[in-house]
């Protein structure tokens, strides 16, 4: 393995991306650079890009290639010490297994993480969606009236879930990562 495949196989095309400020939403899309786009329409997957508008696509390699206007040797240099994999470039390629493990290990965490992300806010819409309709169903029609207990939970519960999916839709990683904790620590109260 040389360290062009070393780079392709190894390096999550998704850390290279947000590496270099393309901003990739939780869908793994974003905007293409490529071209003006104003939906995203390049796609991350299977560690490649792909845009479905102009076509543009490949490699980790291949994405820096075309984002710094480099050479294929060029862009290896330029990840190879942007992301510190300590390659030599000069001599035949002979793989640091540990860090190997490591990055694989830290693909891993990031995948399970988004796959959380994307579980949790689907649980959260739901339930938002569940007590916005009891509070439109039991809103009490005259101030006699006694409150329904489900009207009562709605307004009770809905700011805290809609606090929650505005933190998994649009916050920072140590944000989510805070949510994370904070609703595991939850979980381990209740169980």
């Amino acid at each position: 393995m040389d360290s062009f495949d070393h780079i392709r196989r190894n390096l999550d095309i998704l850390l290279v991306a947000q590496r270099y400020d393309i901003n990739i939403d939780r869908h793994h899309k974003a905007l293409c650079i490529y071209h003006q786009d104003k939906k995203p329409s390049m796609s991350f997957k299977n560690n490649r890009f792909k845009c479905f508008s102009c076509g543009v696509g490949g490699s980790s390699i291949d994405l820096v290639q075309k984002l710094f206007s480099l050479e294929p040797l060029q862009a290896v240099k330029k990840i190879n010490d942007d992301f510190e994999l300590g390659l030599d470039l000069k001599t035949d390629y002979k793989p640091d297994m540990g860090k190997m493990q490591e990055m694989e290990k830290q693909r891993q965490l990031s995948r399970a993480f988004d796959d959380w992300i994307d579980k949790t806010h689907s649980t959260y819409a739901r339930l938002a969606r569940y007590y916005w309709q009891n509070m439109q169903k039991y809103r009490p029609v005259n101030e006699e009236d006694e409150f329904h207990p489900l009207y009562v939970e709605a307004v009770h519960r809905i700011e805290t879930v809609n606090f929650y999916l505005g933190i998994l839709l649009k916050g920072t990683q140590e944000e989510k990562t805070a949510l994370y904790k904070d609703l595991n620590r939850m979980e381990v109260k209740a169980g």
